[in-house]
């Protein structure tokens, strides 16, 4: 994306750093993961061959699709120099909430007239990083 694309009071220096925070915001798991060691290791594979920037993992309600990605996530974080984050989506109703609610899972400022999906853009166009959104199937 071009610079000239941003807002004027943004320039893309300050578009590429990452957050005083860790970069990652996984919730925490409780008990271990069983009997998903197939399924764990070829969403693993999928995610860090490189081949493939998009991975949808589907099922019916409580299969343990969240559990399965933010497993995998945790596991792949080392070596996404740049972070995993979690974006649980089931609280909006509007897609148009969707580029809000991600820019402030990766504590982005949130900015008007749509230029929030360029900042995230702009974020995560060379990162090595990983969104994980959850309970997305209703946007």
């Amino acid at each position: 994306m071009p610079a000239s694309s941003l807002p004027p009071h943004m320039d893309r220096n300050s578009m590429i750093r990452l957050p005083e925070s860790l970069a990652q915001n996984l919730p925490a798991s409780r008990t271990p993961i069983v009997g998903r060691d197939d399924e764990l290791a070829a969403i693993h594979q999928t995610l860090v061959d490189g081949r493939y920037r998009l991975v949808t993992l589907t099922g019916v309600g409580g299969c343990g699709k969240t559990r399965l990605a933010t497993t995998v996530a945790a596991a792949i974080h080392p070596v996404l120099a740049d972070g995993v984050w979690f974006v649980d989506l089931a609280s909006i109703s509007d897609e148009a909430l969707l580029a809000d609610t991600i820019a402030a899972a990766l504590e982005l400022p949130l900015l008007v007239d749509g230029a929030t999906v360029d900042a995230v853009i702009v974020f995560l166009r060379r990162r090595a990083a990983l969104l994980v959104l959850d309970n997305c199937e209703h946007l």
